[in-house]
């Protein structure tokens, strides 16, 4: 048996979450930034390692097409080492964050230095990595069969309809296709997100099994998935505006620059950037924090045990005796 959860208990969650995250907003703001600068830093030695050498050699008057794709090809070669580096340093990236939203969610006030600790111990490093490739695995295996169905019938409709003629309507079977896909992945990206409350059981104790963890906090979910379609689909409104924001930023920017001639319009238009980016960034921080930490509270209020009749603390007397317990 568990405890029902309610659209007053949904309530109830986000509200103390928000109020924790709000509380500790500086936090959440800080651990957030320095979880995305080893990325940001990844990905900029991968646009380096992938196109440097061939922009350099164009840089010092190359032309040859056969030498600047070769050297397109070595960097090419290279680029697995950092996608390798990525993904080993994003499993205790994600251990350590995940350990700050569950402390979050629980009232305390962890530090941003929690976001490094799993990097301390080679127990947490590598609970971090296996969870992060067993989240990965499960995704990929529910994907699996949608996919193919996806591309069988893509690549038969765009063929059949090419041997008929009619290849100008491929275009809006395809459209009708990929919004099909889409509905499709939709209860299968809210399957793999109940996989993600195994952080929890994983930051509780690293020397879980990943495999057991995520299946059995999935389990807790069971027969919830319309109300977590709910609780996720609450938060809609503040995706919509950071999306609007961050665009109206970028269109502010577009607009000085074409309206407004020289260095002004450029100026108003590096402006706009840095305010989506600083609003990308803070209001991005509040959100992560906010949906995982009420993702988390939604697991602990379904995987509690509900307190039956043994557990309720005796407050009566026993037969024969009075309420203040002394022999009738």
């Amino acid at each position: 048996m568990r405890q029902e959860f309610t659209a007053q208990t949904r309530k109830e969650i986000k509200k103390a979450c928000k109020g924790r995250v709000m509380n500790n907003l500086g936090r959440c703001i800080g651990i957030n930034f320095l979880y995305m600068v080893p990325f940001a830093l990844l990905v900029l030695l991968m646009y380096l390692v992938l196109f440097g050498r061939v922009f350099a050699m164009a840089m010092a008057g190359y032309t040859d097409e056969y030498m600047l794709g070769m050297a397109l090809a070595r960097g090419m070669n290279t680029v697995w080492l950092v996608l390798f580096l990525m993904i080993l340093i994003s499993g205790p990236l994600t251990l350590g964050i995940m350990r700050f939203y569950l402390a979050l969610q629980r009232g305390e006030e962890p530090g941003v230095s929690t976001l490094f600790k799993p990097f301390t111990s080679l127990r947490a490093l590598w609970a971090g990595i296996k969870m992060e490739f067993c989240l990965t695995f499960r995704s990929a295996l529910w994907m699996i069969g949608p996919t193919v169905v996806y591309m069988i019938l893509a690549v038969s409709m765009a063929l059949s309809m090419a041997m008929r003629g009619s290849a100008g309507n491929v275009s809006g079977v395809m459209t009708v296709l990929n919004i099909l896909y889409f509905i499709a992945l939709i209860p299968i990206e809210i399957k793999v997100m109940t996989y993600s409350a195994g952080w929890v059981l994983v930051c509780d104790d690293e020397t879980r099994g990943v495999w057991d963890a995520t299946r059995e906090a999935s389990a807790a979910f069971k027969g919830q998935f319309g109300k977590l379609f709910v609780f996720l689909l609450s938060f809609v409104g503040w995706y919509i505006l950071l999306m609007g924001v961050i665009y109206l930023c970028g269109g502010l920017g577009a607009a000085g620059l074409i309206l407004v001639k020289g260095s002004t319009g450029i100026a108003i238009m590096v402006t706009a950037l840095i305010a989506a980016v600083c609003v990308a960034v803070l209001l991005g921080a509040f959100l992560n924090a906010y949906v995982m930490t009420s993702f988390f509270g939604m697991y602990a209020h379904l995987s509690a045990p509900v307190a039956g009749p043994q557990d309720t603390p005796f407050t009566g007397s026993w037969p024969g005796q009075g309420g203040d317990g002394t022999p009738q």
